[in-house]
């Protein structure tokens, strides 16, 4: 998944850019059809809960399980019952990365404003990461490019939680479903940094849209107010 070191990550600027160089790759997952990837259920990590692979691109497995319920709004005087609706929750796991999901991640809808759950273990000592996520409403539509940066020090074993938000009115939080989450960049402890191959992510796509992957949105992600 993570193409090498670099010391000055590139910043996508257009979907056209990127559609070309990856516009092969994700039509050969679409060629595939379901049969590209067996689904089997895998773990993410010792005791993790199971989750299932949908795709695979090298070392990197896309799995995708089931989130919590999504949210849903009071009709008029009349409160809505927990609904059987739930989230799709994907993400890109590659050990290669120094960081992997330790159980099922992705980013829900809480009233207006998006929150992801976040369950991390460090395979190596790292200094800072970078998650980003492709979120996408009940219809199946892209509505919002999301990241976030955090300051951390761990080492090799390490295991944490993250809950960062996010909340504009340029962001259309309503009918929220599905995410796609991955690990962007890592900085280890040399200072180095690694950045994610967009192949992966390209696949997740087509899994989850079955349409080919035109590149990521034009500009920076959206940022999260909090870790």
């Amino acid at each position: 998944m993570f193409a090498g070191m670099t010391q000055k990550p590139e910043i996508f600027r257009g979907c056209a850019r990127v559609a070309r160089s990856l516009g092969a790759t994700a039509l050969l997952f679409l060629a595939a059809g379901p049969t590209a990837v067996q689904a089997q259920s895998n773990e993410f990590g010792s005791g993790g809960d199971a989750a299932v692979e949908i795709a695979r691109v090298g070392a990197a497995r896309v799995l995708e399980a089931v989130g919590p319920p999504l949210f849903g709004r009071r009709e008029f005087y009349r409160p809505v019952p927990p609904l059987e609706l739930r989230h799709r929750w994907v993400v890109v796991q590659d050990s290669t990365s120094g960081v992997v999901f330790t159980a099922p991640s992705g980013v829900k809808q809480d009233l207006d404003t998006y929150v992801a759950d976040v369950h991390l273990r460090s395979l190596q000592g790292i200094r800072a990461i970078e998650l980003r996520s492709l979120v996408f409403n009940v219809w199946g539509e892209l509505s919002g490019y999301l990241g976030t940066t955090v300051l951390t020090e761990r080492r090799p074993g390490d295991r944490w939680d993250l809950q960062p938000r996010w909340r504009s009115d340029d962001l259309p939080t309503q009918g929220h479903r599905t995410s796609i989450l991955w690990v962007n960049r890592v900085m280890f402890d040399d200072e180095s940094i690694l950045e994610a191959d967009l192949e992966p992510i390209a696949a997740a796509w087509s899994r989850v849209t079955g349409s080919a992957f035109e590149g990521l949105p034009e500009g920076m992600p959206w940022p999260a107010l909090g870790p």
